[in-house]
């Protein structure tokens, strides 16, 4: 898994005692808007996730989502819409690195590149049906997604 240095630094002081790491994570809708991307993931987790990471220092959070999305998956999106927002998620990594993740979920649009998974932090890309979703790694990226399957107006927040 790919880890900034300033987060690597931290960790070296510190550990694996639980830490803030903004994180990002992006809805991409097929065309019929009843299936969205989502990835299995690299990182040892068990289960998918949908496209993100964490907020590099200097990054906002939509930059940061844009290059998640680059790196993971070969494309380019653009930002259109903020979904939500998750303050108090707490998780524990393979590593045994703790961290809350306030999580900034956006809606994005594919403006080019080639989806495919990069084979290092994403495994495998797949449009999942809505109706029919696979089992997400961690409760942050189930709420989200029970939220988009319910139609719920934009704007959530906890």
């Amino acid at each position: 898994m790919v880890m900034e240095d300033y987060f690597k630094d931290l960790r070296h002081k510190i550990g694996h005692e639980e830490i803030i790491m903004p994180g990002v994570a992006g809805i991409l809708f097929d065309d019929t808007r009843q299936k969205v991307l989502m990835e299995q993931r690299g990182d040892g987790e068990v289960g998918w996730s949908l496209v993100g990471g964490m907020q590099n220092l200097g990054e906002s959070a939509p930059t940061s989502l844009i290059r998640e999305f680059k790196e993971e998956a070969g494309i380019d999106v653009k930002i259109t819409a903020l979904i939500g927002v998750d303050t108090n998620f707490h998780h524990t990594f393979p590593s045994g690195d703790k961290a809350q993740i306030p999580m900034f979920l956006f809606e994005v649009e594919k403006t080019g590149g080639k989806l495919i998974a990069d084979g290092d932090e994403t495994l495998s890309l797949e449009f999942v049906p809505l109706a029919k979703q696979p089992k997400m790694y961690n409760q942050q990226h189930q709420l989200a997604i029970d939220q988009i399957r319910k139609e719920v107006p934009y704007g959530w927040y906890f």
